[in-house]
């Protein structure tokens, strides 16, 4: 599943009054497990190592700091619901927020940009300020320490931390704590305070905007000392970003912003929207937006059933991308480690965020192996699948469109276009577009079309020169003889390609996402809530409606006479795009829904037999031959 692991052999199947579901990690302290209230709700219930729960003093400090921890409220810490801090074992339960760890999106998506460090930055003084409102020094604010959400970061450990790094204290005689984020004061012996939580924070915010530590890395003794005697490197942030960091990285305490004022400071956002900074999940960068949004829409575990056999490790899933045969040049070869470069495309932000991407697996993987025939059909071969070959994609490029044997790619990064040659990924050309911001939407009959700064171009398909240009009020629409279609707030719309005149509209409900829809043939498909339709492109007539068991959450795909669509629930349907019945469906769990597998990923493009899709950093081309 998606950012849980299953129980293992010895795992209780109980604490307190919580059964529990899966493991979600481990550190210092225990041991966390998803768990299920008697009502149903998920919290995180940490289970605290038998050396620790064994020691008095420990338990002294520990029944303490959750006394104190329960005070506190605020928007952006994960709040202790409940607790058994003398219990056997001893253990705590706390909100479960289903995301990413900091630490991880960082180590799988590289450094953030400036307006996200900041409103990640305004959110952690705003949990600072309630935790020390409450009497509380967290004293371990690290990435791993924060936890990614839609609606903004949470904090947590708060001030529970405390009672076990003072009997580790007591134990070794040595400073607990990661090295990089523990103020100098600390590192002397000295007493903590709030402004200790102030020189953590600074160092969170230097990691995630340069992706390194503000003291470099290396042995935890060298880290210290650099901490100690030595400035921050802060050459990589943005200039008004650095200057704040460098503030809250003082060495003296007494030199460090208060947090009042800090917050303050990090929530003047440039751009920022009226109604929030946290209404929609796109504070966060792309990439991070997208494994997020998957995590969220992965279905939750039962429960722990008492007998032991429920708790077996499952059969593997089906592979998430296809296996890859021999390259057939010697520039095909195996993706590298993911590169951490940061692309938060127009086209991701609009599509990536329904879970295109996990779903955009799933679908290619039974386009690819057949998967999902019902009980009254008969069930399909797996074709072979051979790699034919793969290329980097350098610059922020992204995959566009497939048209006439040319493979189109952009970037928003600058705006450039390349096409490659769909036989070999040779490149064909490369140009500069018109504008900064640019996708391409569609390529067809010698013409290739791109948005870019809110305009709609039609470009040579065989050099990219630019042929016209029209004001759009469609952001990411796609073309079909001399019309665009697209869908804006809940409408599925027509716009036509020479005056820009709207053609017809259709109201597709609550649950329409931007951006989420198709194209094929005479017919648009879009989705709102539970309903996929199928459209007129000539009338904007409704043609059939057809009625999924749960919201329905990716970006259409047709292949041949049928739609494939995915539900918030891990359903994958094949629906009949002439008829609108339902062909079969299939539901999906373990590897295909891992964020850590599918991240990366991109809505596939299918031409002649042949499958291009994004992995990672690489474009990938397959055949499939039945």
């Amino acid at each position: 599943m998606a950012a849980f692991a299953p129980l293992a052999s010895g795992d209780p199947e109980q604490v307190g009054r919580y059964r529990l579901a899966g493991r979600l990690g481990q550190g210092g302290m225990g041991r966390v497990y998803l768990a299920r209230s008697p009502s149903g709700r998920m919290v995180a219930v940490k289970v605290v190592r038998a050396v620790l729960a064994d020691d008095p003093g420990f338990r002294r400090r520990f029944v303490r700091e959750v006394a104190a921890a329960r005070r506190v409220t605020g928007f952006f810490t994960a709040a202790v619901v409940d607790a058994a801090p003398e219990g056997r074992p001893a253990w705590l339960a706390t909100e479960y927020v289903p995301g990413l760890s900091l630490a991880d999106a960082l180590a799988e998506h590289g450094a953030w940009p400036e307006r996200s460090v900041r409103q990640l930055g305004a959110a952690l003084a705003e949990a600072l300020e309630a935790i020390h409102r409450a009497g509380v020094v967290h004293r371990d604010l690290k990435p791993s320490n924060v936890l990614l959400a839609a609606d903004g970061p949470r904090v947590i450990d708060f001030g529970i931390s405390v009672a076990a790094e003072d009997t580790l204290l007591t134990e070794t005689g040595v400073v607990i704590g990661t090295p990089g984020f523990i103020p100098p004061e600390q590192l002397r012996g000295e007493k903590t305070g709030p402004a200790a939580d102030v020189f953590a924070l600074g160092a969170v915010l230097a990691y995630t905007a340069a992706g390194t530590g503000p003291f470099g890395s290396g042995a935890g003794h060298a880290v210290n000392y650099r901490v100690m005697h030595e400035e921050p490197e802060l050459g990589g942030l943005p200039s008004g970003l650095a200057e704040v960091t460098a503030r809250c990285l003082a060495k003296n305490p007494d030199n460090r912003p208060a947090i009042p004022e800090l917050l303050k400071e990090l929530a003047q956002v440039p751009g920022n929207r009226p109604d929030g900074q946290f209404t929609e999940v796109d504070w966060l960068p792309g990439p991070v937006a997208d494994a997020i949004v998957r995590i969220q829409a992965a279905p939750l575990p039962d429960a722990a059933a008492p007998a032991q056999e429920e708790r077996a490790t499952p059969e593997p899933a089906p592979a998430a991308t296809p296996p890859a045969a021999e390259p057939s040049d010697e520039s095909a070869v195996a993706p590298p480690a993911p590169s951490g470069r940061n692309r938060l495309t127009r086209r991701r932000v609009l599509v990536g965020l329904a879970v295109t991407a996990a779903l955009a697996i799933v679908t290619t993987t039974a386009l690819l192996n057949g998967f999902g025939p019902g009980e009254d059909e008969k069930p399909r071969s797996a074709p072979k699948v051979k790699q034919l070959w793969s290329r980097p994609l350098d610059g922020g490029l992204t995959l566009g469109a497939v048209a006439d044997g040319a493979v189109y790619l952009s970037s928003d990064a600058g705006g450039t276009l390349r096409a490659l040659d769909a036989r070999d990924g040779s490149r064909l050309w490369q140009r500069q577009a018109e504008g900064n911001d640019t996708n391409v939407t569609s390529a067809s009959g010698g013409t290739l079309y791109y948005i870019s700064d809110r305009s709609l171009y039609a470009a040579d398909a065989d050099s990219g020169e630019t042929r016209w240009k029209a004001k759009s009020i469609l952001t990411v629409p796609a073309t079909l003889d001399d019309a665009a279609y697209s869908v804006i707030l809940s409408y599925l719309m027509a716009q036509d390609l020479g005056t820009g005149k709207i053609l017809w509209t259709y109201d597709l409900g609550e649950g329409a996402r931007e951006g989420e829809f198709a194209v094929a043939g005479s017919r648009a498909y879009a989705h709102g809530d539970q309903e996929l339709y199928a459209v007129n492109t000539g009338t904007g007539k409704k043609q059939w409606t057809f009625e999924a068991d749960s919201a329905l959450i990716t970006t259409p795909a047709v292949a041949g006479s049928t739609v494939y669509c995915g539900g918030r629930d891990g359903t994958l349907y094949a629906v009949d795009a002439r008829t609108g019945k339902e062909v079969w469906r299939r539901g999906f769990d373990g590897k295909l829904w891992n964020p850590r597998i599918a991240s990366g990923a991109d809505t596939p493009v299918v031409a002649d037999g042949i499958v291009y899709f994004e992995d990672g950093d690489r474009l990938r081309a397959v055949s499939l031959v039945n």
